[in-house]
This record gives C-alpha cells, sequence and structure tokens, in this order.
C-alpha cells in the first residue's frame, strides 16, 4: 500500500503523486482508492482501486538517476532497425510502451527519430501513426527523466544530446 505524497509511474499518465487514499463508491459498492494527481498535469486527477488488478499492472517505481544515466549512455550503442511492415511495426511499439520498460520505451523513440530524421532528409514525414506513438513515448520517458535529472521535460532532448555527445 502506498502513502500519501508518494511518487511513481502509472501507466500511460506517467509520473503521478499519491494526493489521497481514500473510500469511494462509485457505482460497484465501497471500495478505497488511491487519488494520483499527474505532476505534469495539474488539471487531472486518477481515482484508482488500491487493490485493482489495473493499478497492480500499470504501477511503476521511479528509475533511480544512475539507472536514468545508464539508459541515456547506451543509446548510441543500440541497434535501431526499423519495422517496414505499417501493422506490424505499431503493434510491436504499442507493445513496448505497454510493456514499461524504459530502455526498450528509449530505443524506441531512437528508432523513430532516426527514420524520421532520415524522411526529413528526402522531404518526407513520419506516417502520423509513428508520429502518435513517438509523442505519446516522448511524454512518458522524458517526464520520468526529467523529474529524476530535477530539468523541465522540454529540456530532456537537449540534455540527452549533450550527455551523448
Amino acid at each position: 500500500m502506498l502513502e500519501k505524497g508518494h511518487i511513481f509511474v502509472y501507466g500511460a499518465s506517467g509520473v503521478c503523486r499519491v494526493e489521497d487514499i481514500c473510500i469511494r463508491d462509485y457505482g460497484a459498492g465501497k471500495k478505497e482508492y488511491y487519488i494520483l494527481q499527474p505532476v505534469y498535469d495539474l488539471r487531472s486527477t486518477l481515482s484508482v482501486p488500491v487493490d485493482g488488478p489495473v493499478f497492480a499492472s500499470h504501477a511503476m517505481e521511479l528509475l533511480s538517476k544512475e539507472e536514468v544515466l545508464d539508459i541515456i549512455d547506451s543509446l548510441p550503442n543500440t541497434e535501431a532497425d526499423w519495422i517496414k511492415d505499417d501493422k506490424e511495426r505499431i503493434e510491436i511499439f504499442r507493445g513496448l510502451l505497454e510493456g514499461g520498460a524504459r530502455r526498450d520505451i528509449a530505443v524506441l523513440i531512437r528508432s523513430l527519430y532516426l527514420h524520421k530524421k532520415e524522411l526529413a532528409e528526402k522531404g518526407k514525414k513520419l506516417r502520423s501513426s509513428d508520429e502518435a506513438i513517438m509523442q505519446r513515448a516522448e511524454k512518458l520517458l522524458y517526464g520520468e527523466f526529467a523529474w529524476i535529472l530535477g530539468i523541465d521535460p522540454k529540456e530532456v532532448i537537449d540534455f540527452i544530446k549533450t550527455r551523448i555527445g
């Protein structure tokens, strides 16, 4: 059981703080809920059952600063193979996002970034589905990296570029 004030990553909502723990009845009887506040979206809150399988499958502890730096430092050495089949690529990328492994998400972003750069050199753009996945992945990963590194999420890309040269 988490305590009020605990900060962690919660699925697509990214870095969240437990604002409250309370009993609510949303039509299925009284249950205990975490009231979560995404730290980069102060306009929204989430009510999540404490004992629900959804919470357990979406909640992840924050990475350490060393883990974040290790992921960043390893990026130049990762393979960024492009999957040509659109349907297969989107399915694999969505699976990586849902899996939550930050190293995999970082490699996914790198792959999309390199492909986007290659397309731009030819005067072309990423497909909208790839762009949407890239934005979702960046929001998730850069939010956590920013929180851990004590910087604004908009500064994460520059931090990574400076770090890996």
